[in-house]
C-alpha cells in the first residue's frame, strides 16, 4: 500500500467508499439477465481483495458497534422498501400465507437451529438460543430478489407477496427471541426470575409499541406530506429527504418509546402504500431507498468476503459446515413446507415460499446487537457459523432465484 494512504487513512476510506459506490451502481444492471445475484459477486470481490492485498481489517468482536449500526441502517431501508411494495397491506389475502410462516415455520426454525447449535456445535444453551433467533428471519435485503410487484402495481404472485410480507415483519419478530437469549445469558437458567418479564415486556409490549408507532407515524407523515400540502408543492419535495424521513422518524420515535423500531418502519411504509395512489411518487420513494440499499449491501458483503478470506480456517470445520448447510437446505424448507400444508397452494408455490427464506444482513445485525448486550460463550464460533450460513444462503438462493422467477409466471 502506498505510504500516502497509510498516513492518511481517511483518504483510504474515501477511496474504498468510491469504489463500493461504483460497484453498487454497475454490478446489479450487469447481472440483471444472469443467473447470479449481486451479493455473490460482492463476496468474491471481498475474498479476492483480501487475498491480493493482504488486508486484515475485519475483527468482529472489536467492531461490534460499527457492524451493528451499518447493518441496522440497511435493514431499515429494506423494510421500508418491502412495505412500499405491498399494494394492499391491510387485507387478509396479503398475510394469509406469511402468517403461517411466522406462526409455525419461524418458531420451528428457532427451535431446530437451537438444537443443532447445542447438539452438533456444543454451544451453551444461551448461545444456541441466540443462533436460533438470529438465523430464523427471512432477510428483507436478500428477499428483494423475489419481492412482489413495484409500488402501485397489483400483487400478482402469491409467492412473491408471501415472501415480501414475511420478510417485512419477521425481522421485528426475531427481536423478542434475541432478547430471550440475552436474558438467558445475563440472568441465568432459572427462568422463573425473568420469563414473565420477557413475555410481557420484550414480547407483548415492545411488539405492540412497534406496530402502533409505525401505523401512527406513517399516517401522520402521509397526512403532512400528501394531504396538507398542495399538489404542485408535492412535486418539489425531494424524494431522498422523504425516503429518509419515512425510515428514520418511525424508527427513532419507536425506539424512544421502547418498542421495536424495525416493525415501526415496516408498518409506516405500509400506511403509505395503503393510502398513496400516485404511482410516480411511490416509485420515487422506493427507487431512492433501493439506491441507498444497494450501496450498503455492496459494502457489507464485500466486508463479509474479506472476513471469509481472513478466517477461512475457522469456517472450514465439518460440523460448522453441516449445520450451516442444514439450516439453508433442510430446516427452513421443511418448516415452511409443513406450515403451508392445507393452504391450497400448489407444490411449486409451497416449495418456493419455503425454500427462499434467505438468511443475510438481518442475522448479522442481531448477532452484533446481542454480543454487545451480553457475554456469550463460543462467540467466535457463533460468528463463523452465522457467516457460513449466510454464505450458503447467498450462494444457493442467489444462483437459483432467477430460474424460479421465470417459473413463477407459469406455476404461480
Amino acid at each position: 500500500m502506498p505510504e500516502f494512504l497509510k498516513s492518511n487513512p481517511h483518504i483510504l476510506l474515501l477511496l474504498i467508499a468510491g469504489i463500493v459506490a461504483l460497484l453498487a451502481a454497475v454490478v446489479p444492471p450487469l447481472l440483471k439477465k444472469m443467473y447470479i445475484s449481486p451479493p455473490i459477486i460482492y463476496i468474491f470481490i471481498g475474498i479476492v481483495s483480501c487475498l491480493a492485498l493482504g488486508a486484515k481489517v475485519i475483527k468482529p468482536l472489536q467492531q461490534l458497534e460499527e457492524i451493528e449500526h451499518v447493518t441496522e441502517f440497511v435493514v431499515l431501508v429494506a423494510l421500508a422498501n418491502a412495505g412500499l411494495r405491498i399494494k394492499y397491506p391491510f387485507k387478509w389475502s396479503t398475510w394469509k400465507y406469511s402468517f403461517r410462516l411466522l406462526l409455525i415455520a419461524m418458531p420451528f426454525t428457532i427451535l431446530a437451529a437451537g438444537i443443532l447449535g447445542w447438539w452438533v456445535m456444543g454451544f451453551a444453551p444461551a448461545t444456541a438460543m441466540l443462533f436460533g433467533a438470529l438465523i430464523s428471519p427471512t432477510d428483507p435485503v436478500l428477499a428483494s430478489e423475489l419481492q412482489t410487484s413495484d409500488p402501485g402495481e397489483e400483487d400478482t404472485s402469491k409467492v412473491k407477496l408471501g415472501l415480501t410480507s414475511e420478510a417485512g415483519i419477521n425481522d421485528g419478530l426475531a427481536f423478542p427471541f434475541t432478547w430471550f437469549a440475552i436474558l438467558f445469558a445475563t440472568s441465568g437458567p432459572d427462568y422463573t426470575d425473568w420469563l414473565s418479564n420477557w413475555f410481557l415486556h420484550y414480547f407483548l409490549l415492545k411488539i405492540a409499541i412497534g406496530i402502533t408507532t409505525g401505523l401512527g407515524c406513517g399516517w401522520l407523515l402521509y397526512k403532512a406530506i400528501f394531504s396538507i400540502t398542495m399538489g404542485h408543492v408535492i412535486g418539489r419535495i425531494s424524494r431522498g429527504v422523504l425516503s429518509l424521513a419515512l425510515v428514520l422518524l418511525p424508527y427513532a420515535i419507536c425506539e424512544i418509546l421502547g418498542g421495536y423500531g424495525f416493525l415501526a418502519v415496516f408498518f409506516a411504509a405500509c400506511i403509505f402504500s395503503n393510502f398513496e395512489k400516485d404511482v410516480e411518487h411511490m416509485n420515487n420513494l422506493h427507487d431512492f431507498n433501493e439506491e441507498l440499499e444497494s450501496f450498503v449491501v455492496a459494502l457489507i458483503f464485500i466486508a463479509t468476503g474479506v472476513f471469509i478470506a481472513m478466517h477461512y480456517d475457522k469456517l472450514l470445520v465439518l460440523p460448522l459446515l453441516i449445520v450451516a448447510l442444514t439450516m439453508v437446505i433442510v430446516i427452513r424448507p421443511v418448516a415452511g413446507y409443513i406450515a403451508l400444508l392445507g393452504t391450497g397452494l400448489n407444490r411449486f408455490q409451497r416449495f418456493s415460499l419455503s425454500f427462499y427464506g434467505m438468511r443475510g444482513i438481518g442475522s448479522i445485525y442481531y448477532l452484533a446487537y446481542a454480543l454487545s448486550a451480553a457475554n456469550f460463550d463460543d462467540a467466535k464460533t457463533l460468528i463463523s457459523l452465522t457467516i457460513a450460513t449466510i454464505f450458503f444462503s447467498v450462494l444457493i438462493h442467489g444462483i437459483t432465484a432467477r430460474s424460479v422467477q421465470k417459473k413463477i409466471h407459469k406455476y404461480d
